[in-house]
């Protein structure tokens, strides 16, 4: 790290006099743009900095503009201790005074200022605390993760080639070339052009360069990379580390999209969970790092750095193809054994005998292919359990009924965490909200609450997302105003979350019954079928505002129509549609539009009160029963034959 002394002046925030600083600290590596204003604070003082303006080209510019210098100004001692030792600022007093400074300048990692407290003047609420420095703050607009040393990764290589002789389907098989030939890498491109390239300097990451040498993630590259991207960190789940990400945008839009992943639906990960007794969990260790590209290959997989640009010598994360490698690599280990979620293992068994002979035989898998795996949280490794946590999801699969909920932990920092306070009071960042956004759709998927009860929280979702798609420059730290009508849903949702209820699984006994309906341009029609006749039946005209509405809502209205006027009996209503976009609807809990999801979410709570439990299935119209009811024909008299609807 450069130090420099230079001169600057200090602002006595306790009046309008100012007082000269014979040295300040100068790290560079910062960008201008970081700063928040003139006004730089350093070890909780005001230091006023005239910037310094550079013309011509720096590195990693891209072009000639004038630009401010990349500098960051720290002031020792403060306006108290002026004029002790002989010296203004009290400099000289104590010549250690120099060594602590230099040493806290080793926590100030790639220019994250650090304070001992926060200035007279400012809110506390203005800083956020750094986890890995305690009792320290950080500067407002600082990244909270920009000082957490990277965490050490493992430097063991995945066999991949023994991994692709276990795949039995050959999913695996089909997206190796991707790590291993170059040629099939460069006839990813869209425009077959692999040698564009580009180069985006990353800031601050050259302190990590020893780390990622030792740990072989990356080498020092010998020629310019094809693409040299932008790497940050982010903060792992301990809170004292972090892990590298590189910003892998210019290389995913120059390659064609990958294929699907192979990952499960979550509803299907935890029905297969809850139909077993016991499970093994693990998870694989520092899993992306464990996958080797190959040299020719690597150099797509650069970063910018200052002084020497590196090569990434393993699977990138942040890479669009890295997700559907690892989960179709993860798939072969816990294939006819369990379920994989990228990293994650879960081995199953319905009694404890088989649960210990799957596992031994993923052990096998895992050592076969060298795949270094460790136990989740204080579990010990290879260990069965009937109650676990897996995926941000509790299991209880010793309970009478397999049982499942959230995450206590992950609920209660949801419900609790500081961008849920910024939301419900109506002004948030768009980044708050989209993270509370998030947590919301993986909350009702897990405890499975039809997110069409939300209809104005999805709304403003959609339109929020909309315009940040839209936007040349998305920016996420925009501060937005949340409707009254989503912050009410908002927190009917976190009431839900903080109770977090048990969900028992399975489907109730089938109702014996079908229920049919259709709707046309003008008119729609439900008939109840049970026993091999229709027992009862309803039909009606659109009138209104529903006359002019678009078909899909109008099937959704005859569906709606149907299930409160004809389904009465508890269980597992069978329903048939001739609509796909309602059968979609209906299965996911929720639509695009706002006006389906008000109908749907009525017709979903009159189930509910009942213990209904719908399950829709889509038919062609030639084969729907209520299609001849909707185009002018009168109900029949009930019970009535099949027949009759034809």
């Amino acid at each position: 790290m450069a130090v420099t002394w230079t001169r600057a002046w200090w602002r006595w925030t306790g009046g309008p006099t100012t007082r000269p600083v014979e040295r300040v600290v100068r790290v560079d590596g910062r960008s201008r743009a970081d700063e928040p204003d003139d006004e730089r604070q350093a070890f909780g003082r005001w230091v006023r900095k005239r910037p310094r303006v550079d013309g011509g080209k720096r590195r990693g510019d891209g072009c000639g503009r004038r630009s401010l210098s990349p500098t960051w100004v720290l002031a020792v001692g403060g306006p108290q201790s002026a004029g002790r030792g002989g010296r203004v600022g009290g400099v000289d007093r104590d010549a250690s005074r120099l060594a602590g400074l230099q040493r806290r300048l080793q926590g100030i990692a790639g220019g994250l200022a650090v304070y001992d407290e926060a200035p007279d003047n400012v809110s506390s609420s203005t800083y956020s605390s750094t986890p890995s420095l305690p009792g320290c703050r950080v500067a407002p607009g600082r990244r909270a993760d920009a000082g957490l040393p990277l965490a050490r990764v493992t430097s063991n290589r995945i066999d991949v080639e023994a991994l692709a002789a276990m795949d039995g389907v050959g999913r695996f098989r089909e997206v190796l070339p991707m790590l291993m030939d170059p040629v099939a890498f460069a006839e990813a491109f869209v425009s077959g052009d692999a040698a564009g390239g580009c180069r985006v300097p990353s800031r601050g990451m050259e302190r990590h360069r020893a780390t990622l040498r030792s740990c072989g993630v990356a080498s020092d590259a010998r020629s310019r990379p094809a693409f040299a991207m932008k790497a940050f960190t982010t903060p792992k789940k301990d809170g004292r580390t972090a892990r590298l990400v590189l910003d892998a945008r210019p290389l995913n839009d120059a390659m064609r999209r990958p294929p699907s992943m192979d990952l499960p639906r979550l509803r299907d990960f935890i029905a297969e969970v809850e139909r077993h007794r016991f499970a093994m969990q693990c998870d694989g260790v520092s899993y992306f790092y464990q996958f080797p590209v190959d040299a020719s290959i690597s150099r797509y997989f650069g970063i910018g750095m200052k002084g020497c640009d590196m090569l990434l010598n393993v699977l990138c994360m942040g890479w669009s193809w890295a997700p559907c490698i690892a989960q179709r690599a993860s798939n072969v280990l816990v294939r006819d054994l369990g379920l994989a979620w990228v990293d994650n293992f879960l081995v199953l068994g319905g009694t404890l005998d088989e649960a210990e002979r799957n596992v031994a035989v993923f052990r096998k898998r895992a050592q076969a292919a060298r795949v270094e795996v460790r136990a989740e949280g204080d579990d010990a490794l290879w260990q069965v359990r009937s109650r676990f946590v897996c995926v941000g999801v509790e299991f209880d699969l010793a309970a009478e009924t397999q049982r499942h909920r959230l995450d206590p932990a992950w609920a209660e920092r949801w419900v609790d965490g500081s961008g849920m306070t910024a939301v419900l009071s109506g002004r948030a960042t768009a980044r708050q909200f989209a993270e509370v956004f998030g947590g919301a759709v993986w909350a009702t998927d897990i405890l499975a609450v039809p997110r069409c009860h939300f209809a104005a929280l999805l709304s403003f979702a959609g339109r929020l997302g909309g315009r940040m798609v839209g936007a040349a420059a998305p920016v996420w730290d925009e501060v937005v105003d949340v409707p009254p009508s989503a912050r009410r849903e908002l927190g009917a949702l976190r009431k839900i979350v903080r109770e977090n209820p048990w969900v028992v699984g399975g489907v109730p006994e089938d109702t014996g019954s079908v229920l049919w309906t259709d709707a046309s341009s003008r008119a729609w029609a439900a008939l109840l079928e049970a026993e091999g006749r229709f027992v009862d039946g309803r039909q009606g005209v659109f009138a209104g505002p529903d006359a002019d509405a678009h078909i899909n809502l109008k099937e959704m209205l005859a569906f709606a129509e149907g299930v409160v006027r004809l389904c009465w009996a508890p269980g597992a209503q069978r329903c048939r549609i001739d609509n796909a976009a309602v059968v979609g609807a209906v299965v996911k809990g929720s639509s695009s539009s706002y006006a389906a999801n008000r109908v749907l979410s009525r017709s979903l709570r009159v189930a509910e009160r009942r213990r209904i439990v719908l399950c829709p299935g889509w038919v062609p119209s030639g084969e729907q029963q209520a299609d001849p009811y909707t185009r002018g024909a009168s109900l029949p008299r009930f019970p009535a034959p099949l027949s009759a609807s034809r």
